[in-house]
């Protein structure tokens, strides 16, 4: 081993299993969130978002597995928030409201909720130049 081999001290593993000490917790999955989404959700403008309803978005996100909307219940959602169905309901239509939610009802089958309107509003608050972005 050369000198500067032994004064170069051991990089810590990056790796999302030894983050989060149990390999196990990761066995269902991990959700990749925008920092940018967590920095700024309860400074939206004109309407923040509260705490329940960012919880509601990353419950979304979990359900965003490519570029098309995602499609869970609203049952499943508010199972696995610990709410009931019309809570889930409530989040949804205040979010919509807000102005970052489009929700596309579909008959016989569950909504698509389209976040495209909150990820316009996140890279304006961000002050990311717009022009660069082109927002869709």
């Amino acid at each position: 081993m050369s000198d500067l081999e032994s004064a170069t001290p051991a990089r810590p593993s990056r790796s999302y299993a030894d983050r989060w000490k149990y390999p196990e917790l990761l066995k269902a999955g991990y959700l990749v969130v925008p920092s940018g989404f967590l920095q700024h959700y309860s400074r939206l403008e004109p309407h923040a978002l509260t705490h329940a309803e960012a919880l509601f978005v990353l419950h979304l996100m979990e359900f965003k597995w490519d570029q098309e909307a995602p499609f869970p219940s609203y049952a499943k959602l508010a199972s696995r928030m610990g709410v009931t169905v019309k809570m889930a309901r409530r989040y949804a239509q205040n979010l919509e409201r807000k102005g970052c939610l489009h929700r596309i009802r579909r008959t016989g089958n569950t909504n698509l909720f389209d976040l495209t309107p909150l990820f316009n509003k996140l890279l304006v608050q961000t002050n990311v130049p717009v022009e660069k972005a082109a927002l869709r």
